[in-house]
């Protein structure tokens, strides 16, 4: 974010946070930061603000703004603070904790409004704020630091811009991205539910939904398959002490789900990767093995917090395609060569390909801590990674501090219809794990050697990249990935025994077929099915039916009158070219 930018955004959280105070007496204002595309303020309230609200506390802003000219900065000690937030205990908390910290204490006095803040706004918020730059935008609630034991507070976000041109853009563009949300879209189309019974976060999907997921899940395995994987099968939960010694259970925490049994501490799988370690474990392995490769698609759970679950972005449950490889030193940079193949061959056929970076992430030099493994393995990963991106032109930026847990690796950042970039692919090298179950492999010498671990995803959760493909194709998805291919629509009622007929032939050519035998008019039809999406409409009427032949329609055009088996064919070959 441009510093000048994010400084009238923290300006901006200051000026709601003085306007709401003065509207609302007996309000506390917590914390008030910049974000992405504005700043929030959080509160806790004498009552509720009704959204219908928003527009009075935004016209008073507007109207302090003007004479807001100068901050004055004063540093003060624990107690002087304390003093004079002794009516607000959520400073109060946070003047002790600097003070403990030993961080110097400062407030800022603008148009007569005190703040403890360490600084970061315009000179001259008069000046150098546009009165029409920002809005106020919605009101949520946050729990105090984002603990959800703490008090639940009101959160008000505001949009701030430097101009009102970029505000209208930001706007117009957001409502796009509405009229794309995968939660709205899928609703519409019937992918999935969600059942208070079954619980927050964990999806049900319909007929379409799973065949959407199916789609996926055969093409993620062919094109596996065609790079010598071999599927593997492994349960969703088990023992503790598996993800103690792989590191997650420190990892991922309070995230894990515990199963209570009778006969042990077992938890919902939170990854697969040790599971696969323990095939490969299961016997003695020849160097002549090497590189065995196992994938699968399966579910992981992790307990993700209420207020972080939401459609697909997030869910309890979500199903991953995951691989693993373990191979020789020396096998290291081919195999990671053929799975950014995997992942160019994928893409493209999403037509993403080609508007995407890729990322070489490493370690963060400040905070070793925060990995697994020798820092001699982790030089060896990063360099190996660094000479496939150099020969095989991805020319992947270095980004600091954005390894996994045991290892440094590529991730493929790839762009969306609306612009918005999206982390899907990835590529890892793990010395670390290896060694951490004690993973071993007879070489040509006959000495024992520690196989290394090439941890790699394509499209990661398949319920993110569902939801990103809705965004991405508006729900209109490419034929071989539509839930329904082809709608057959009779006329009328005496077309319906031919439909039939048509419905059968396209099912058994092995395409998503379904029929509107409805007695309702022909147009409504049509309608309906657009509303659907679905890629080709079949309409059939008294000439069709003499000729043996159906009328085409595209999602765009007519395509006219064709011999039943002639489209037929030309469907399954669409389908099975991916087009």
């Amino acid at each position: 974010m441009d510093q000048n930018l994010e400084h009238k955004r923290h300006t901006l959280a200051h000026l709601l946070a003085a306007s709401v105070r003065e509207l609302y007496p007996g309000a506390k204002n917590a914390i008030g930061p910049a974000i992405d595309d504005g700043f929030y303020q959080d509160f806790e309230l004498p009552k509720p603000i009704p959204e219908a609200e928003l527009l009075k506390i935004e016209s008073l802003m507007r109207k302090k703004l003007a004479t807001w000219d100068k901050f004055e900065k004063r540093e003060v000690t624990a107690s002087e603070a304390k003093d004079e937030f002794a009516w607000n205990e959520y400073k109060t908390e946070l003047i002790n904790e600097f003070a403990t910290e030993g961080k110097t204490l400062t407030f800022y006095t603008v148009g007569g409004f005190v703040d403890l803040c360490k600084g970061g706004h315009v000179d001259n918020p008069a000046k150098d704020i546009a009165l029409d730059s920002f809005k106020l935008d919605r009101i949520a609630g946050a729990y105090w630091r984002g603990d959800e034991k703490k008090p639940m507070l009101t959160r008000i976000y505001g949009l701030a811009f430097d101009t009102k041109v970029e505000l209208d853009a930001f706007l117009a563009q957001r409502e796009k991205m509405r009229e794309r949300d995968h939660r709205k879209i899928g609703k519409e189309l019937k992918l999935w539910v969600f059942s208070d019974l079954v619980g927050a976060g964990l999806p049900l999907y319909t007929p379409k939904g799973t065949a959407l997921q199916m789609a996926l899940r055969e093409y993620l395995m062919e094109i596996n398959m065609r790079y010598g994987a071999q599927p593997v099968t492994i349960p969703h939960m088990a023992k503790r002490e598996l993800y103690e010694i792989s590191g997650h259970a420190a990892k991922f925490g309070d995230e894990l789900l515990a199963v209570h049994s009778h006969y042990g501490e077992f938890v919902l799988k939170p990854v697969n990767c040790p599971h696969h370690i323990q095939i490969y474990a299961s016997e003695p392995r020849s160097y002549r093995e090497l590189p065995i490769r196992y994938v699968e698609i399966t579910a992981q759970h992790r307990d993700e917090k209420p207020g972080e679950i939401g459609g697909l972005a997030r869910t309890r449950s979500f199903s991953v395609d995951d691989g693993h490889i373990f191979c020789r030193l020396e096998q290291v940079e081919e195999e990671a060569k053929n799975i950014a193949n995997i992942v160019k061959d994928f893409y493209t056929s999403f037509g993403m390909w080609g508007n995407h970076w890729v990322s070489w992430s490493v370690r963060d030099p400040e905070h070793p801590e925060k990995y697994i493994g020798e820092p001699t393995d982790w030089d060896k990963a990063e360099a190996m990674l660094k000479k496939v991106s150099d020969e095989m032109n991805l020319d992947a930026k270095r980004m600091e501090g954005e390894a996994a847990l045991y290892g440094p690796k590529l991730d493929f950042m790839f762009t969306d219809a609306l612009g918005r970039e999206r982390q899907l692919a990835t590529i890892q090298i793990d010395f670390s794990m290896p060694k951490r179950f004690g993973l071993e492999y007879i070489d040509s010498d006959g000495s024992k050697k520690t196989p290394i671990i090439i941890h790699r995803a394509i499209c990661g959760s398949l319920e993110r990249f569902m939801m990103i493909l809705i965004e991405h194709f508006a729900g209109a998805f490419p034929f071989w990935l539509s839930p329904v291919q082809v709608k057959v629509l009779p006329v009328s009622e005496k077309h319906v025994e031919y439909a039939r007929s048509v419905l059968k032939a396209l099912k058994d050519a092995g395409l998503r077929a379904e029929i509107d035998d409805a007695n309702e008019s022909l147009g409504k039809k049509i309608r309906n099915a657009k509303t659907q999406k679905i890629p080709y409409l079949f309409v059939l009427g008294d000439k069709e039916v003499e000729a043996n032949t159906v009328t085409v329609e595209n999602r765009t055009a007519s395509e006219g009158a064709m011999p039943l088996d002639t489209i037929i064919d030309r469907l399954k070959i669409e389908y099975h070219d991916r087009v």
